[in-house]
């Protein structure tokens, strides 16, 4: 199957599973919070989580799901209560009175369709991958089969990321781009010998996605080189609704469930 054909299976796949916005409809006179989220955290803070926190508080939570900057940038226009975010605070928000809450911390996964036998990938090796530099598997020592390098939307996070932790000073190429980074993991499924990265929070325990070592060491091992911090972003100290929710999200049970999901839990 030609490169070209697999990409337009992916593109086809990305309209199909394409959900950006989750709304809950207000009740007539309950307290509501405006909470855009980074489509990164809310793979770690799903609905039940959010569901359970109304239940506790009785406050409707009116979500919106897209990329890390679109979520701040509704906070700084006022569409929204909170943010949530996978990429840091900058100095001018800091500037502006906006506060930045940490949640936890989350390994950025290198996968591959599961097409491929590696099982670890080198730094150097991943430059080479996202430079355009290594475009066949046999160089990694595997089948001598075109690579398909997927990367998640420029302007998401994970993109944002990856590009100043594995790639740096260069420019990442590419054979297919997904809108949301949390569509990567359909399009690794689908497209057989591809390769990309996405937020550890993303349920990447599928029999078709393969997640690599990088020089030598898995996710979860305290030397892995790729670690993002995702975080709340409040206009001033939380207060009010907001300070609810945030707690309710830093709670210790919360923290647990977030653990288990492969999140690494900041010290207070």
């Amino acid at each position: 199957m030609g490169k070209i054909f697999r990409l337009a299976l992916a593109i086809i796949t990305g309209v199909v599973i394409s959900s950006t916005t989750m709304l809950w409809t207000e009740a007539e006179g309950q307290e509501v919070l405006r909470y855009s989220s980074s489509a990164q955290v809310h793979e770690v803070l799903l609905e039940d989580t959010l569901q359970a926190f109304t239940k506790e508080t009785g406050i409707k939570v009116d979500l919106f799901v897209c990329s890390s900057s679109a979520a701040t940038y509704r906070l700084f226009n006022g569409v929204c209560d909170v943010a949530s975010t996978a990429e840091r605070l900058e100095a001018s928000g800091v500037d502006y009175g906006y506060v930045e809450t940490f949640l936890c911390k989350i390994p950025l996964v290198v996968v591959a369709n599961v097409e491929t036998h590696l099982k670890s990938i080198t730094e150097k090796q991943l430059q080479d991958v996202f430079t355009g530099h290594l475009a066949n598997w046999k160089y990694l020592g595997d089948s001598d089969k075109e690579m398909v390098a997927v990367v998640p939307g420029k302007n998401t996070a994970a993109f944002k990321n990856f590009t100043h932790l594995a790639i740096r000073s260069y420019d990442i190429k590419y054979d297919f781009m997904t809108y949301h980074s949390t569509m990567i993991l359909e399009a690794i499924r689908r497209i057989p010998w591809s390769i990309s990265f996405i937020g550890a929070g993303a349920p990447t325990n599928n029999a078709a996605i393969r997640i690599l070592r990088v020089n030598g060491y898995a996710p979860t091992d305290k030397e892995y080189p790729y670690i993002q911090t995702l975080s709340f972003v409040t206009r001033g100290e939380p207060a009010g609704a907001v300070k609810k929710f945030i707690d309710f999200a830093k709670s210790k049970t919360n923290l647990e469930r977030l653990k288990a999901k492969g999140a690494i839990i900041l010290e207070n």
